[in-house]
């Protein structure tokens, strides 16, 4: 996960110019909305680590920011 986001992200800030101004606060603003969610579930894990909806909703939120991204790198290197 870390290293398809690392690489997603760099891929994004490559063609982040090629991007709308507004494009881009829209995307800024969902994923640290999604970064959020991802900090509560992990943080709500440590505190009761067998909760199976909270491992899922991690995984769900983790999957969704990973999607995103490669949606965002899509339309970064697409773009002219």
């Amino acid at each position: 996960y870390d290293a398809a986001v690392a690489e997603l992200e760099r891929i994004l800030d490559a063609g982040r110019d090629r991007l709308d101004p507004t494009t881009v606060a829209v995307l800024e603003q969902s994923l640290q909305t999604i970064d959020r969610a991802i900090a509560e579930a992990r943080a709500a894990l440590q505190t009761d680590p067998t909760n199976s909806y909270l491992s899922e909703h991690l995984s769900a939120t983790m999957n969704q920011k990973v999607r995103l991204l490669r949606q965002a790198a899509q339309l970064a290197t697409s773009a002219s």
